[in-house]
C-alpha cells in the first residue's frame, strides 16, 4: 500500500504544477485524510470540490481528477483495511530531511483543514477526550521546526514523529468515521417482505 501511494507523489507534483498550484501533494493528502476520517469524502464530486476549493482551482483536469480519486481510494482502503496499512503521502526518503519535515507539517495542517471541514458545527466538547488529544497532537506536529542537521538521530526522530501522526490519524478515523458507520447501520430499519 505504501508503495502504491508513494508512486503517486511525483505525478501529483506535476498535476499541481499544471494547475499553477503551489501547495504540496502532502498537504492535499492531509486534507483528504482529515475529511475521510470524519466519514465524508467518499463521493467523487465532494472530495474533488473540497481539494479544489482548498487550492483555489475551479476544476481539476482529467489527469489530476484520476490521480486524486486513486489516492482517495488508497486512503479509504488503508483506513478500513486489515492491519495498519495507512500511510502519509510524503516525499521519498532520498529527499533532504528538511523537505520531508516541511511536508509532514503540511500534511498535518491539511489534515486539520479536512477534519475541520468534516466536523463543521461540532463542538469540541462533543468529541471524546482521546479524539481531542489526537487532534492536539496533529496540530502540534503541524508546527514542527526544520532540523538543523541531517543526522541519524534527526532521521530517527522524524520517523517517530511520522509514526505518531499516522497513529493519531488512524485513531481519529476509528473514533469518528467507524462509529458514524455503526450508528447509521444500527438506525436503518429492517425491511419486511
Amino acid at each position: 500500500m505504501e508503495t502504491k501511494l508513494a508512486e503517486c507523489f511525483e505525478p501529483l507534483v506535476e498535476a499541481l504544477q499544471k494547475h499553477g498550484v503551489l501547495h504540496s501533494p502532502s498537504e492535499l493528502h492531509g486534507v483528504m485524510c482529515g475529511l475521510l476520517s470524519t466519514g465524508y469524502g467518499q463521493h467523487d464530486a465532494d472530495i474533488l470540490a473540497v481539494l479544489a476549493a482548498h487550492v483555489e482551482v475551479e476544476k481539476w483536469n482529467p489527469d489530476a481528477t484520476q490521480l486524486w480519486l486513486q489516492v482517495r481510494d488508497l486512503a479509504q482502503e488503508a483506513y478500513t483495511g486489515e492491519g495498519l496499512s495507512f500511510y502519509l503521502l510524503l516525499p521519498e526518503d532520498t529527499e533532504e530531511l528538511g523537505v520531508r519535515v516541511a511536508a509532514l507539517g503540511q500534511w498535518c495542517e491539511g489534515f486539520l483543514v479536512g477534519f475541520g471541514t468534516g466536523t463543521a458545527g461540532t463542538k469540541e466538547s462533543q468529541l471524546s477526550s482521546a479524539l481531542q488529544e489526537a487532534i492536539r497532537d496533529i496540530a502540534a506536529i503541524s508546527q514542527v521546526g526544520l532540523p538543523e542537521e541531517n543526522s541519524e538521530e534527526e532521521e530517527d526522530m522524524f520517523a517517530q514523529v511520522v509514526e505518531h501522526a499516522r497513529m493519531a490519524a488512524l485513531m481519529v478515523f476509528t473514533d469518528l468515521a467507524l462509529s458514524a458507520r455503526k450508528e447509521s447501520t444500527s438506525q436503518e430499519k429492517p425491511t419486511h417482505h
